[in-house]
C-alpha cells in the first residue's frame, strides 16, 4: 500500500509556510476592471433595496396615520395595499434586472433615485387630511406619477443596451434582455394610460360618489391579477434563461 502525501504543514515550519494568500491593499488593474464590471449591479441592486426600505417605512408609517384620520379608512386601507404590491413588483423587477444590465446610464444614477422618493408620495396622500375631503383621491395622481417615471427608466434602460456589453457567446442573452426590457417598457406605458383615466374618473365624480369603495376595489383586484400573472412570467423566464445560460 502506498503512502499518502502528506496536506498538513509541519510544525517547525518557518512563519512564511504558515500564511496563506496574501491580500493586497492596493487597487490594481483586475480589481478596478472588477469593479467596472458589478458597478451597473450593485447599484441597481442598491436602488432596489433603497426602494424597498421606503416602501416598507413609508407604508409603516402611512398605515398609522391611515387609522388616526378616520376619514374614508377603508379606501384609505385598499389603496394602501395596492401602494404595497405595486412597489413589492417594483423590487421584484429591479433585483431580477440586476442580473443582466452592464451599464449604469441615467436611469439608475438619477431616474430610479427619483422614482424611490416617488413611490412614497402615495403613502403620505393616504396618511393625510390636508387635501380636503376625499383627499385620498389625489392618491391616483401620484400613482401615475410613479408609473410615468418608471416608463421613462425603462426606456432609458433599453436604449443604454448594447450588443458590445455581451460577449459572443451572449449574443442570445443580449437579444432576450432586449425583449424583455421593451416589454416592460409597454407594460408601464399601458399602466400609465390605466391610471391616469382612472385619475381622471375619480377626480371627475363628487367627493362622496357612494361606489368609491368598490372602485378602489377593483383596482386592488386587477393590480393583484396583474402582479400574480406578472410574477409568474417572469419566475419562468428567469429560469429558462439560468437553464440555457448558467449551466
Amino acid at each position: 500500500m502506498g503512502l499518502r502525501a502528506s496536506t498538513t504543514v509541519p510544525l517547525n515550519a518557518a512563519p512564511d509556510q504558515m500564511k496563506g494568500p496574501v491580500m493586497s491593499s492596493r487597487l490594481d488593474r483586475t480589481e478596478l476592471v472588477q469593479r467596472f464590471r458589478d458597478q451597473a449591479s450593485d447599484l441597481i441592486l442598491q436602488m432596489a433595496i433603497l426602494l424597498q426600505g421606503g416602501i416598507l417605512s413609508g407604508a409603516a408609517f402611512s398605515l398609522i396615520g391611515i387609522f388616526q384620520t378616520q376619514d374614508d379608512m377603508v379606501i384609505r386601507l385598499i389603496l394602501w395595499l395596492t401602494s404595497v404590491i405595486i412597489g413589492l413588483l417594483m423590487f421584484f423587477r429591479l433585483c431580477h434586472r440586476a442580473l443582466f444590465l452592464m451599464s449604469a446610464g441615467v436611469e439608475v444614477l438619477f431616474v430610479l433615485p427619483i422614482m424611490c422618493m416617488l413611490q412614497i408620495i402615495p403613502f403620505a396622500v393616504l396618511s393625510s387630511t390636508a387635501l380636503g375631503p376625499a383627499g385620498w383621491r389625489y392618491w391616483y395622481v401620484a400613482d401615475t406619477a410613479v408609473f410615468a417615471l418608471g416608463v421613462v427608466a425603462n426606456w432609458l434602460a433599453l436604449r443604454g443596451l448594447k450588443a458590445d456589453q455581451y460577449a459572443k457567446n451572449m449574443v442570445g442573452l443580449f437579444a432576450r434582455v432586449r425583449v424583455i426590457v421593451r416589454q416592460q417598457c409597454v407594460e408601464g406605458i399601458a399602466a400609465t394610460l390605466l391610471t391616469f383615466l382612472l385619475t381622471i374618473w375619480i377626480l371627475a365624480v363628487p367627493p362622496d360618489w357612494p361606489y368609491a369603495t368598490i372602485f378602489v376595489s377593483v383596482h386592488l383586484a386587477l393590480t393583484v391579477i396583474s402582479c400574480l400573472i406578472i410574477v409568474r412570467e417572469d419566475s419562468r423566464e428567469m429560469a429558462a434563461l439560468r437553464e440555457r445560460f448558467a449551466r
